[in-house]
């Protein structure tokens, strides 16, 4: 499946939230691509928690990125 900017919801950090259009997606950036750390129900209470999960993920996981973790 193909996605746009404007499906991107919420960015903290290297997670973002993704509106896959059946579900909101916390994405985490990767090397050469970005994976799935949780999703939630398309809904407005499913985007409140996971904009919530992905500020949390940005605040304890901190800045280190994949590429520069060694």
């Amino acid at each position: 499946m193909s996605y746009r900017e404007r499906d991107i919801k919420h960015e903290a950090g290297r997670y973002w939230v993704l509106d896959t259009g059946k579900a909101y997606a916390v994405m985490v950036q990767g090397v050469t691509h970005s994976t799935s750390e949780s999703a939630y129900p398309r809904d407005p209470d499913g985007l409140s928690i996971a904009v919530a999960r992905c500020n949390y993920l940005a605040a304890t996981k901190g800045p280190t990125s994949a590429s520069t973790a060694i």
